[in-house]
């Protein structure tokens, strides 16, 4: 079942919930009107990052599966900034999609994927990468942020 619920689909299930929470129990609005703007800039900037750090993984010829073990440690470009851009891309395009949608019962998607990636994917893992790469993982790991 865990297999299953790699990263892409989280978030599909997490911005269809957000959607029809948003239609069905808005609950109250974010602003006064959608902010938009800020939105589509949150909706960019998340898929340029996982844009980019998915030609990351295929440049250096390794897995980007959440689930398979890397062969390969990506210390460079993106991944010189945060250890998990692809999760933080992911955050951010849900965090836009909660800006367009105006609604706080959206903010559950942005909220959810966080805690699930903080608390379950990225510890996951970090065991595996320190277990893998050892040291140079370890100096990687002290020098760059988890997030940001």
């Amino acid at each position: 079942m865990h297999r299953l619920l790699i990263p892409p689909v989280l978030w599909l299930i997490l911005l269809l919930a957000m959607v029809g929470l948003s239609a069905v129990a808005p609950v109250a609005t974010l602003f006064e009107a959608p902010a938009e703007i800020p939105g589509w800039i949150a909706i960019a900037a998340g898929l340029a990052l996982q844009g980019i750090a998915a030609g990351q993984f295929v440049k250096a010829r390794t897995n980007l599966h959440a689930f398979r073990d890397p062969d390969k440690l990506i210390t460079d470009g993106v991944f010189s900034f945060s250890r998990n851009p692809m999760y933080l891309g992911f955050t951010l395009t849900l965090v836009g999609a909660a800006l367009l949608l105006n609604t706080v019962s959206a903010l559950i998607g942005p909220l959810v994927f966080f805690a699930v990636a903080n608390l379950w994917y990225i510890p996951r893992e970090e065991r595996i990468a320190d277990k893998l790469f050892g040291e140079p993982y370890r100096a990687y790991r002290a020098r760059v942020r988890r997030w940001l």
